[in-house]
């Protein structure tokens, strides 16, 4: 790793407080096999429902929701050839709604700019939210292609200059070392999904040393966990183990951090990450809705709160 992105003695490599986000794409229409869902109805999604959760979530702590690239508007057995700009539509939607929460919906790089830049256009700031937006590599791409993900940016700044000069803010995923010029350079919350501290305290190094380098200010760097949570561990373990016997290997918490047991031992490991420098805050992806998104408002952050790893929610990065 080269030598000026590691950190120096006298870096601050520790958050006052922590930052909460939640993943809330479980909100979407369900996937469907094409086969078993020939002849049956499309569902939709309820975004009534989701700018309901979105706004409880921000009340209780939580800085912003995330909608993933899976997330959609209508599950069909015939995909739509625009289905992948449903997060970005439904983030649009529901952001007059949405309580003053950050929206930030992921999109592939090298998708249709102009047809993201129309939609974060229409933003909706009234009720205080904030636009953002998650950059993830294709398949076969890299985030490393800068001049790409510049030119993109660049256009949703211009599209959107009549309506507010606060641009959205950037969340790119970091999963190797070739992609630190990208997290440092335009990035304002890099998303790790790893289970090892140690490693993840150097990756948060690594990016916060770089961004110094290129004389920005520090990165939020928050780590995916996922949550599953009951009375006691047992029966915390085997709901999660039912959760991923449904899912079939193919959860959309493949790879994360895992936290499972009472609220208590949640904590505990949030804690842990934190004091230990591996972690700004955490991407909650709770193993279902709303069973684990209750806990968090009403259970985790007030208990994170009373240690003091967690204030309120977050401004928007880019003007933080």
């Amino acid at each position: 790793m080269p030598t000026a992105f590691l950190p120096t003695r006298t870096t601050d490599t520790t958050s006052t407080t922590a930052t909460i986000a939640l993943d809330l794409s479980g909100l979407g229409a369900p996937e469907r096999d094409r086969d078993v869902a020939t002849g049956l109805p499309a569902e939709q999604a309820n975004l009534v429902r989701l700018a309901a959760y979105a706004r409880a979530a921000h009340k209780g702590g939580v800085s912003f929701v995330t909608l993933g690239e899976r997330f959609r508007l209508r599950s069909e057995a015939v995909p739509r050839p625009n289905a992948w700009l449903d997060p970005v539509v439904a983030a649009r939607r529901i952001s007059p709604s949405a309580g003053g929460t950050g929206l930030v919906p992921s999109v592939q790089l090298g998708r249709a700019d102009t047809a993201i830049a129309a939609e974060l256009a229409q933003f909706n700031r009234k009720s205080g939210s904030w636009p953002g937006l998650q950059v993830n590599r294709g398949h076969g791409r890299g985030v490393t292609a800068l001049p790409e993900l510049g030119d993109l940016l660049e256009d949703l700044i211009r599209t959107t200059a009549e309506r507010s000069s606060q641009r959205p803010a950037v969340v790119l995923p970091f999963e190797e070392e070739a992609e630190l010029p990208a997290a440092a350079e335009l990035a304002d919350v890099v998303r790790l999904r790893e289970s090892d501290l140690a490693w993840a305290r150097e990756l948060r190094y690594a990016v916060r040393s770089a961004a110094r380098a290129a004389g920005r200010r520090p990165v939020k760097v928050l780590v995916d966990l996922r949550t599953v949570i009951a009375a006691d561990y047992e029966s915390a373990r085997t709901r999660a183990d039912l959760l991923t016997d449904i899912a079939g290997g193919d959860g959309a918490w493949a790879g994360a951090l895992e936290a499972v047991g009472t609220v208590g031992d949640v904590v505990t490991t949030m804690e842990k990450w934190l004091e230990a420098g591996a972690a700004d805050g955490f991407v909650v992806l709770p193993g279902s809705i709303p069973a684990d998104v209750s806990r968090l408002v009403r259970g985790i952050i007030p208990a994170l709160r009373a240690r003091g790893l967690v204030d309120g929610p977050d401004p928007h990065p880019v003007q933080a």
